[in-house]
């Protein structure tokens, strides 16, 4: 069941709307407190109201530097960095900020996203670690990619340790807590997947076609207790390189739902600059494969990779990306998916870990479908990369295609647990290091320790 987060595209009281863009948060719990205690408030008001009490721990956690300290961490990192250059980046949005209180406050991350994504800024990095790193990993790539071409087929196999570790003085010992964990659905490039071991005895798993498939616990809270589970998986990649001229526009329906051209509020709507957007990227053509390679082509050349907030503090992210250009992996990926079903390619979310040894973490990407190949992926974000770094092969690469370093946990955005949580999760959309709450109340940040890690990685023939 897809969760109903519809109400997020309600609108609300303006002077509210005025108080949360410019920061002042606290001013604006008071007057959320006042409008929640008149009964005659609107049901789907209310839940906004709500929603946007999130929005502002979120914004406050991920905007904490100052702009003298954002600008000393830089020089730090690029010694000969001037004021006027910081100003400029600012000013082209490469640096991300935004006003707290009446105060400019940037992104925690913001100088390690600019380490990334401007090459000529990371050539002066103090000691240029972030570069060789990417410059290693890239390569690595570019030779799995030929071999790939080569053999046609590559299996993966991989192992690894999920967990949830709880501290907190505001828990009560030996009150009910609630875990889910992901686990991998059965979605192409998975081949199988097993749990290994468990720290404790699932209270349920989902079954293996789950959108968004886990493992649930309910354990008694003591101080440090842990919920792990460790997971084997194999995954196949078949290389494909979808020509235009087979396309055929069929759409089967074994293979396609209606679901996969469907608007998802709030993200994937069909907004009005969307569609005026889509059309102007994509032209007149009714091959569905040009019309998605256009798309991809217009992320991934005219868009760039920015680390982001949480996903609860942005209320349309798919706008986000139209009107900035800049966004993650899931944005990129959103964005292509509504883009697609737009203009009546349909197309599906696909996210989890990147199992790479050298590089092991969260990553989304996207699927497509085009007769007579059936699904295809894209990845708009190593697309994207690829292209900055005049990696041109490569860049053909990830529109059709994935390296075999994936291990998908779901294959549909914004869907429910099972069985589903009381609280906001942390992450609405999507699940890839777990969620827990108690019976009363939801966990903050700081009362959870979440990590993944690979324990095992080996490419087969």
């Amino acid at each position: 069941m897809i969760l109903d987060l519809s109400y997020l595209r309600y609108p609300l009281p303006s002077d509210i709307t005025m108080l949360f863009e410019s920061g002042r948060f606290e001013e604006m719990e008071r007057l959320i407190e006042l409008n929640l205690s008149k009964p005659e408030l609107p049901a789907a008001l209310k839940k906004h109201l709500e929603f946007l009490r999130y929005c502002a721990e979120d914004i406050r956690e991920a905007y904490q530097l100052t702009s003298e300290q954002a600008f000393d961490n830089a020089r730090k990192r690029i010694p000969d960095l001037t004021r006027d250059e910081f100003h400029h980046l600012r000013d082209d949005r490469t640096l991300d900020w935004r006003y707290i209180d009446g105060k400019r406050y940037y992104r925690n991350n913001c100088i390690n996203n600019l380490l990334r994504t401007r090459r000529p800024y990371a050539l002066r990095e103090k000691g240029t670690s972030i570069l060789l790193e990417e410059d290693d990993e890239a390569g690595e790539r570019d030779h799995l990619i030929h071999t790939l071409k080569e053999k046609g087929r590559i299996r993966y196999r991989g192992t690894m340790q999920e967990s949830i570790s709880v501290c907190s003085d505001r828990l009560t010992p030996g009150e009910t807590l609630r875990f889910w964990l992901p686990l991998p659905v059965s979605n192409f490039p998975l081949v199988s997947s097993r749990i290994c071991q468990t720290s404790h005895p699932p209270v349920q798993i989902s079954p293996e076609n789950a959108p968004q498939r886990t493992a649930y616990f309910e354990v008694p809270y003591e101080k440090n207790v842990t919920v792990a589970a460790t997971l084997a998986w194999e995954t196949e990649m078949v290389y494909r390189k979808p020509d235009p001229a087979l396309a055929t526009g069929e759409l089967p329906a074994d293979d396609v739902t209606e679901q996969d051209l469907a608007q998802v509020e709030p993200h994937i709507v069909f907004a009005p600059y969307l569609k005026a957007l889509t059309r102007e990227i994509v032209g007149d053509t009714d091959n569905p494969i040009v019309k998605a390679r256009r798309i991809y082509d217009f992320i991934t050349t005219q868009g760039t990779y920015r680390f982001m907030p949480s996903y609860r503090s942005i209320p349309d992210l798919v706008g986000y990306f139209c009107a900035n250009l800049h966004g993650d992996c899931g944005v990129q990926a959103l964005t292509f998916i509504t883009m697609c079903r737009c203009c009546g390619v349909p197309a599906r979310w696909q996210s989890g870990l990147y199992t790479s040894p050298a590089s092991f973490g969260m990553h989304d990407w996207a699927m497509f479908y085009a007769a007579p190949y059936g699904w295809l992926h894209a990845d708009c974000s190593f697309g994207g990369s690829a292209y900055r770094n005049g990696a041109t092969e490569r860049h053909d690469f990830y529109f059709g295609n994935l390296d075999p370093w994936r291990l998908p946990f779901a294959s549909r955005f914004q869907y429910e647990f099972t069985p589903p949580t009381r609280f906001m999760r942390a992450d609405p959309y999507d699940n890839q290091v777990g969620e827990a709450e108690s019976l009363t109340r939801r966990l903050f940040e700081d009362e959870l320790d979440k990590s993944h890690n690979l324990l095992t990685g080996t490419l087969c023939d």
